[in-house]
């Protein structure tokens, strides 16, 4: 608010009797025009308020200045006049304000009042006048709540980092003026009339603090003295995060001297065991937190000696001595020790905060062992361990074998976190080393599973169980195989452990490693005695050897080194000691055996090289060479045939032998190969008397033959059996011309005879190969020549109906046709006693070559004859139509007309078929009365209708 000149003027002059009575000096009267300025507004260039003043009173002591209507204004900077005088200092102008009605209870524009202003800037001649002239010391600083008593404290020899209440504070070290310790002590006088005037000593400000909480947190001893000489102090009051006053005691210094603000407080009766934070914890606890270990050990004197109270759990579980061990408090926890901490209290929930940097590992049910473990404080872990080798055995004794939530002991804990130093200290406290945690492994199985080789080892050294087993019955040899750890297996090797203990699969430790590629294992293994043959169970259930398994899965490297390595090298697979097992477990395959089977030749190699037995059979009889023949394994074959011991005449049960086989699998390479070691190879039979030769021509292998050809075997060696059959005979009897024809260029004989004295031609008749018939003939063949029963070829072409080869015969031969066997029987008495079905197109071709269709064989029977006794009416009518005679008759004077037969269907139609009359024969009986008889019979009985 601005005033006009027009109106200072008229107020001086209502007031010039009143200023009368007031004596000012010049100077004091000049500091009152600056302040009217101030407070009006009118400018500084223009001084008439004070020459008009001093005109008016010049040598006048009094001086009247003020109306209570612009008395409590604020000016542009938001100064009330009444601050300005007291800043200034300037009693009587504030006595005159104050007299006429300036408001000592005023406000500035941030709210806060004169006294307040003056106790912040450490004004204690303002904060005086103010109490003096009754301002309310009850007043509080807006959003913070700080009392008057709150300001004077805060004139300490450090100060505050902020003014929001809660937030932490800030040390100032910085040596303070003689000026700043003139204000401390002046705020002490303004602190001691404020208590005098009724002020609470623990009131809290926003933030909980009370006015001792500042004296502590700034340092100021003469306020926090005086505050603790006051009855009615709250010692133990907490800030609204509830810390009491004693945790800024102790946390503003190490020294802990009578003088020191947390001694005076505990001596005022300040709780040393006071729960504090929102967790639970103890101002021991926050302390530790807070890592001032002198600060703690300063605390625990003044602990209550009961040990519940040194046990004291947070709202994780966890005690003074947990957090002690976390920060590596080591005389904090010798003197925790001593005051009878219980070392086995477990936390009952996880601390986020402190297990923020081992996210490794988490859980609860921690003892101090196994804080010490997680947080890895080995000089605190040393501590423990001495202290309980130390101490009598009590309840409350270190127990080293606790588990946490995880079900680890501090010693698997220790693994787990690869913590090497602990493990011997928690040995010598009585850890169990053949713990097992809840997933049943030992500290040496979980140092196998870590890779761990040094601790492993360390286990072992001092007693460890070498053959325990996990849950799933893993034992440690198979661990350190799964992990790769040649070191453990040594050291476990030459302690004696148990290398046939299988894995979850199945497998021997021995197998395990090799077919892992960990061949550095399996010598240390083969080193210390392993079993490299470690009978097994195999395919079907039958037993088997690490070579079986290992050729049967074709793995080759492994087969090699367990041969190398000394296993069986010629025992076959054999039934389970319960029966079980299938063929496999009979077949007699020794490892050279099953390696030719499936063609490993670095394995038959490896074999060959390590003498195993070449030469042995399997349960039919065959040898290693026989199935490597029958599986075409080249290589192998030829590795086979440059052993110096091999047996090339050992035969199987079908009485093969590796030639034959060679042979028979049609594998040309391996025979040769065999008749370059034995060249008599090729003339061995086998139990039927047959040589290769024969079989091959047996059954038309045409490639084995001219093989065989190619070789020079002997082309008429003969079938050594009953029947002494050539060669030639065999390929006659296949009809195969090609065969035949190679034969006979390689010298095989057209005309040797079996020993039923057949040729080669006698058998293609009989076959009806034409072909074969026709090749032989051009080479000569003997169509005459007869076998035992004095047949030709022709009789037995005719015998067995085979029209061609008696048309070839007849036509490409000068073979006699009327050529009769021992039976008299010419090939058409033959053709009339077997004929066929084509019995009358063969007639017609001995009818084209005006064969004596009646010629009688021994026992007088025509051909007619012959075809009618076998009821053949096709090759019958043939013969009467060329004009063959019906009326010859046999030696037992059997003719056609007197044969007993069932009907004389065949006979009557015989006649009808006659277009001339029948050539007539001679005999002891006349044809002519019989054939009068059999014509009236059958007329007669025509007639009576029969037939």
């Amino acid at each position: 608010m601005y005033v006009s000149e027009s109106d200072l003027c008229g107020f001086y002059q209502r007031e010039r009797d009143h200023v009368s009575r007031l004596r000012v000096s010049r100077d004091t009267l000049t500091q009152l025009g600056s302040i009217v300025r101030s407070t009006s507004g009118i400018s500084k260039h223009r001084p008439w308020w004070e020459i008009s003043c001093l005109s008016v009173v010049n040598d006048l002591p009094l001086v009247n200045v003020f109306v209570a209507k612009i008395i409590n204004q604020l000016d542009g900077d938001g100064n009330l006049p009444l601050g300005l005088a007291l800043a200034e200092k300037q009693t009587a102008i504030a006595n005159v304000l104050c007299e006429h009605k300036a408001d000592v209870n005023a406000k500035d524009q941030a709210g806060w009042s004169l006294l307040q202003r003056a106790i912040q800037r450490g004004d204690a001649y303002s904060a005086e006048f103010l109490i003096s002239h009754n301002a309310d010391v009850f007043c509080v600083t807006p959003g913070s709540l700080d009392t008057c008593l709150h300001l004077v404290c805060a004139h300490g020899e450090s100060v505050l980092s902020c003014d929001e209440p809660g937030e932490p504070f800030y040390r100032d070290t910085s040596p303070k003026s003689e000026v700043s310790l003139d204000i401390t002590n002046k705020m002490a006088d303004i602190a001691k009339i404020l208590l005098e005037r009724g002020l609470d000593p623990s009131k809290k400000n926003a933030g909980g603090f009370t006015p001792l909480h500042v004296a502590i947190m700034t340092k100021n001893m003469k306020v926090f003295n005086i505050l603790l000489n006051e009855e009615s102090i709250d010692v133990n009051a907490k800030t609204a995060e509830g810390f009491p006053p004693l945790w800024y005691a102790l946390y503003q210094t190490n020294q802990f001297d009578s003088e020191s603000f947390a001694k005076k407080l505990l001596v005022k009766g300040a709780k040393a065991d006071i729960v504090c934070s929102e967790n639970r914890e103890t101002l021991l606890q926050l302390i530790i937190r807070e890592n001032f270990e002198d600060a703690a050990l300063f605390l625990l004197e003044y602990i209550p000696s009961d040990v519940v109270n040194v046990n004291h759990m947070n709202t994780y579980g966890e005690t003074a001595m947990h957090l002690a061990i976390i920060y590596g408090h080591t005389r904090l926890v010798s003197r925790l020790l001593k005051s009878g901490a219980n070392v086995n209290i477990e936390t009952v929930s996880l601390n986020g905060k402190d297990f923020r940097k081992f996210e490794r590992y988490s859980g609860y049910k921690h003892t101090c062992l196994h804080y010490a473990i997680i947080h890895h404080q080995i000089k605190g872990l040393e501590v423990l361990i001495n202290h309980h080798l130390e101490s009598q055995p009590t309840d409350n004794s270190l127990d080293c074998n606790l588990r946490d939530s995880n079900g680890n002991t501090p010693l698997s804990l220790s693994i787990l976190l690869d913590l090497k130093e602990a493990i011997p200290l928690l040995l010598k406290g009585g850890a169990d080393i053949n713990a097992k945690n809840t997933e049943g492994l030992t500290v040496l199985h979980q140092a196998i599973r870590n890779g761990y080789t040094e601790t492993a080892i360390f286990l072992l050294n001092n007693g460890a169980d070498i053959n325990i087993l996990t849950k799933d019955g893993t034992c440690p040899l198979q661990l350190c195989i799964e992990h790769h750890l040649p070191q453990v297996v040594e050291s476990l090797c030459r302690r004696g452990v148990d290398m046939s203990v299988p894995n979850q699969q199945g497998h021997c430790p021995l197998w395990a490693a090799l077919a892992s590629g960990q061949e550095d294992i399996a010598h240390i293994l083969v080193r210390n005695g392993v079993d490299t043959d470690a009978w097994g169970e195999g395919p079907d259930g039958c037993y088997q050897t690490l070579l079986h398994k290992a050729i049967d899965e074709s793995n080759q490297s492994i087969a090699r080194f367990l041969i190398q390595s000394g296993c069986d090298l010629n025992t076959p697979r054999r039934p389970s000691p319960e029966g079980r097992g299938g063929d496999e477990s009979h077949d007699g395959y020794t490892p050279l055996h099953l390696c030719c089977q499936w063609g490993l030749v670095d394995v038959v190699q490896a074999l060959v090289e390590h003498d195993t037995e070449i030469n042995k059979t399997d349960s039919e009889g065959k040898s290693p060479l026989h199935l490597a023949i029958e599986n075409q394994h080249k290589d192998i074959i030829s590795l086979l045939l440059c052993h110096p011991r091999l047996d090339l005449t050992v035969r199987d049960k079908s009485g093969l032998t590796p030639f034959a086989a060679a042979l028979t699998y049609r594998n040309n390479k391996a025979a040769q190969a065999i008749l370059d070691k034995l060249p008599s190879a090729a003339e061995q039979f086998n139990n039927k008397g047959q040589n290769f030769l024969h079989v091959a021509l047996q059954n038309n292998q045409v490639e084995n033959v001219l093989f065989l050809l190619s070789i020079k075997v002997d082309v008429n060696s003969r079938v050594k059996d009953s029947t002494q059959t050539p060669p030639l005979h065999l390929a006659a009897a296949g009809g195969n011309e090609v065969l035949v024809r190679s034969l006979i260029l390689s010298g095989a004989k057209v005309n040797e005879v079996d020993a039923y004295k057949q040729t080669a031609l006698h058998v293609a008749a009989s076959k009806g190969h034409v072909v074969v018939v026709s090749a032989l003939l051009q080479n000569d063949a003997q169509p005459e020549m007869c076998d035992t029963d004095g047949n030709n070829p022709l009789h037995i072409a005719c015998k067995q109906g085979h029209l061609a080869v008696a048309r070839v015969l007849l036509t490409e031969s000068n073979l006699e046709a009327d050529m009769i066997n021992l039976k008299g029987h010419n090939p058409l008495h033959v053709l009339a006693i077997y004929g066929k079905e084509n019995a009358a197109s063969i007639c017609s071709l001995f009818i084209e070559t005006d064969f004596p269709l009646d010629k009688q064989d021994f026992d007088g029977n025509t051909a007619l004859l012959l075809a009618y006794m076998k009821g053949n009416g096709n090759l019958c009518r043939c013969l009467v139509k060329a004009g063959a005679c019906l009326g010859c008759m046999n030696r037992d004077g059997v003719t056609l007309f007197n044969y007993q037969v069932a009907t004389k269907q065949l006979l009557t139609s015989l006649l009808d078929s006659l277009e001339r009359e029948p050539p007539w024969a001679t005999g002891d009986i006349c044809l002519e009365c019989v054939a009068i008889v059999v014509v009236y019979c059958v007329t007669n009985a025509q007639d009576k209708g029969y037939q």
